[in-house]
């Protein structure tokens, strides 16, 4: 287990006082959202209800904790849990008010869910059979566990762009996603020393791609300068302003592979040179009595690198697992003399480890009445639009009539296909761009309305060398996947080549006839039933689908404050009450105090507070002071009216919007003080200089002075001029013939400075 943060378990007990605050309107739903998806709590589709999310570090969990989510289940969340992709547990349907009760019961055990949700570090994943694996290089739990206790120590790893996702694999075969997320650690021996490679910017969803490689070996000790490196890379480098377009794998399609590594050495580096944050770990070899060895074939019982022991795979259908079969599972590991592990995996499942050759068969014995061997039944797909507001299709729904489709076909039949991975709409929640198979759930307008369909891919992968995203081939619609598979089942099975990827290669022209086969959209006369979804009562349609609340964040607080603001002046112009001009100014000032870490509805503290952090700091004028004192004289009854200090008031609405016009990638506001604007007012006249925005590269050499031209270049917009201090030498020389060459007007080369220049670009 993790040790927790003081300030994260404070932050989860404070949540109770949060929810009752929006329960008596002190708090907006807005406003309370970016905090609540922040503790993993996202509103499904049904009216009222929620998903809470549990964040089970890299999938290591004690029995003791998973008797805890038994028991809150029941109580709260109708008899089921849900696994996730992330190692993670979820309760779905909940009320606002349970959400509080299973936090704090939660917390009893060790477990939060402080981060699970919004632009943050997510679970740290792992290879769910690390330290016992037959093919390990070696455990690399310990690694990821202490990523996990750095990153939460952290406040400010709450407050990303987007989310951030890190991955530790034991084995080139990465079975814990290091190929393809944002951070990936892959276990590695050189010269006899541990180790690992490095990858990053990979990630699935929209512009997906693989992780490319950033080291070919780094020592263990290493590994948290590099979760420090990419998350300042990260801050410095990622897209507010555009939550489509804010996850790090933008910044390398930006940057292009050579100035993405080039910018993450420098931050690298600087990180090096500013921390001390060397992992070590005491690895203790465990002394473990010979178990006995069994002879069981069934790829739910993998053997282990230890004798005579072994590890049992559980897999629910679609993730989702009543407690009365976890009760099962949870009951027979507590009567055994010793204690195995357990691991959540990547795959909606969880292992029992550790287990003796007999005991292992017994519990075979027990998962057996509500699991299966076959692949196909062991599919993943996400939660889709049962319950999330992006789903397009109901992809658990299509799970389990694929699953029906098989349960009485030949075992050769059932045995034919791997795991299918089902995403409800194109976000590959459910990862289907790394599936040998995928499918991603979306819809079509034929001539009698929307039908859903599922676009579907062959060949992803993901390991060491082999990293890909699935190749799509066409859409089916959802009514016809279930005998599509069935039919793609029989065509392997007569072709007699047992690895999937391969059979699709080599007889790539007959699958893709077969998907043209079921892919054709007939009338409703002719097939109502395509239509209608699985499990649907209604036709087809887009009803209830609306914005996702993963990226809510501190970004959607500011604008709602901001616009809350304006709106109360718009009030006063229209009706010329004094109290709206004091609601407006309570708006202003609290709107940017939360990248302080202030949130609060107190409107004499929101007034001290906002003096203190930009009054005093020359990012407001001295004068709304005034303005401040005769707003509280007002709220106090000394004063009738302060519609004298409208200009004042709109005054601090404007200012208030261009500091936050500002805000750089690290939410640092740039707008130059109130002082320092007058200063260069006045000195600037007609120097030409002045009035430019310059960026200074003096200092720093070819080509990360080009990368870091090209970054600026970047935020501005097109035709709009920028300025570049460059050295004397190569800098002066290549950068402006790099620049030209990427299509951007030189438009002058001051070379008036002693040892450096001033190099004038617009941008193409």
């Amino acid at each position: 287990m993790i040790k927790i943060p003081q300030q994260v378990i404070e932050e989860e007990k404070n949540y109770r006082a949060k929810v009752e605050d929006l329960k008596k309107g002190l708090i907006e739903p807005e406003r309370f959202k970016p905090y609540r998806v922040s503790m993993g709590i996202y509103e499904q589709r049904d009216n009222d209800t929620y998903m809470i999310r549990t964040r089970i570090p890299s999938g290591v969990i004690q029995l003791s904790q998973l008797k805890k989510i038994s028991e809150l289940a029941k109580a709260y969340s109708h008899g089921y849990i849900h696994f996730t992709t992330r190692q993670d547990i979820q309760f779905h349907k909940v009320t606002i008010e349970d959400t509080v009760e299973i936090m704090e019961a939660l917390l009893e055990v060790g477990i939060v869910t402080k981060g699970t949700g919004g632009n943050t570090a997510r679970n740290i994943a792992c290879s769910p059979l690390s330290g016992v694996s037959k093919d390990d290089v070696f455990d690399v739990t310990s690694y990821a566990l202490a990523a996990t206790e750095y990153s939460l120590k952290d406040p400010t790893i709450f407050n990303l762009p987007r989310k951030y996702k890190i991955a530790f694999s034991s084995s080139p075969e990465d079975t814990g996603n290091a190929t393809i997320a944002d951070l990936g650690f892959i276990a590695k021996t050189l010269n006899g020393k541990k180790g690992f490679e490095v990858y990053g910017a990979g990630g699935l969803g929209g512009s997906p791609n693989v992780s490319i490689k950033l080291e070919d070996f780094i020592p263990i000790s290493e590994v948290l300068y590099h979760v420090q490196a990419m998350k300042d890379l990260f801050e410095e480098e990622g897209d507010r302003t555009n939550k489509n377009k804010a996850r790090i794998r933008y910044i390398l399609q930006r940057l292009g592979e050579e100035g993405f590594k080039a910018r993450y050495q420098e931050i690298l580096q600087k990180v090096k040179l500013e921390k001390n944050i060397k992992v070590s770990i005491y690895e203790e070899i465990p002394s473990k009595s010979i178990g006995k060895q069994v002879n069981v074939l069934n790829p739910l019982v993998v053997e282990q690198k230890a004798e005579g022991f072994y590890s049992i795979y559980v897999h629910p259908q679609n993730g989702n697992l009543p407690v009365e079969n976890l009760d099962k599972v949870i009951e027979f590991i507590d009567a055994l003399e010793y204690e195995p592990s357990i691991r959540l995996s990547n795959t909606q499942g969880f292992f029992v480890r550790d287990l003796k050759g007999s005991d292992a068969e017994k519990l075979l014995d027990i998962i057996l009445k509500f699991n299966t061997p076959f692949n196909i039944d062991n599919s993943i797909a996400c939660a889709g639009a049962a319950t999330c507001k992006l789903g397009l299709g109901l992809s658990q729904n299509l799970l389990t009539a694929i699953v029906k489709r098989f349960k009485d076909e030949e075992e050769d039949i059932k045995a034919q296909l791997p795991k299918v991975f089902i995403s409800g709409c194109p976000n590959s929640c459910g990862q289907h761009q790394k599936g040998e198979i995928g499918l991603y759930g979306k819809a079509k307008r034929a001539v009698d309305g929307l039908v859903p369909m599922y676009g579907i891919s062959f060949g992803g992968a993901v390991g060491v060398g082999k990293a890909v995203l699935g190749t799509e081939y066409g859409s089916i619609p959802a009514k016809k996947i279930p005998e599509f598979f069935y039919q793609l089942a029989y065509l392997k099975s007569k072709k007699r080549i047992i690895n999937f990827t391969e059979f699709v290669g080599r007889n790539l022209e007959e699958v893709k006839e077969l998907i043209q086969q079921f892919s054709t959209i007939e009338s409703e006369s002719e097939n109502p039933d395509l239509y209608y979804d699985f499990g649907a009562d209604e036709k087809f349609s887009l009803k209830g689908r609306g914005p996702g609340e993963c990226s809510a964040g501190v970004l959607d607080v500011i604008k709602l404050d901001i616009a809350n603001a304006q709106s109360h002046i718009n009030d006063f112009i229209k009706t010329k009450k004094s109290a709206k001009l004091y609601e407006a100014s309570v708006s202003a000032a609290r709107a940017l105090l939360i990248l302080k870490g202030i949130d609060t509805a107190k409107e004499r503290l929101i007034f001290k507070e906002f003096v203190q952090h930009f009054i005093d700091t020359g990012y407001v004028k001295e004068d709304v002071k005034v303005l401040i004192d005769h707003l509280l004289d007002y709220k106090l009854g000394d004063l009738n009216s302060v519609e004298s200090h409208y200009e004042d008031v709109k005054y601090l609405i404007d200012r208030v919007s261009q500091m936050y016009e500002s805000l750089n990638s690290k939410l640092e506001i740039t707008l130059p003080k109130e002082k320092e604007t007058l200063e260069i007012k006045e000195a600037a006249g007609n120097n030409k200089e002045k009035s430019l925005h310059v960026v200074d590269l003096k200092g720093i050499k070819c080509p990360m002075n080009f990368v870091k031209a090209k970054i600026e270049i970047s935020k501005i917009q097109s035709k709009e001029t920028i300025g570049f201090y460059l050295d004397d030498g190569h800098p002066i020389k290549n950068v402006p013939n790099s620049l030209e060459a990427e299509g951007h007007e030189i438009v002058e080369i001051n070379e008036n400075f002693e040892r450096y220049n001033l190099l004038v670009v617009k941008k193409k």
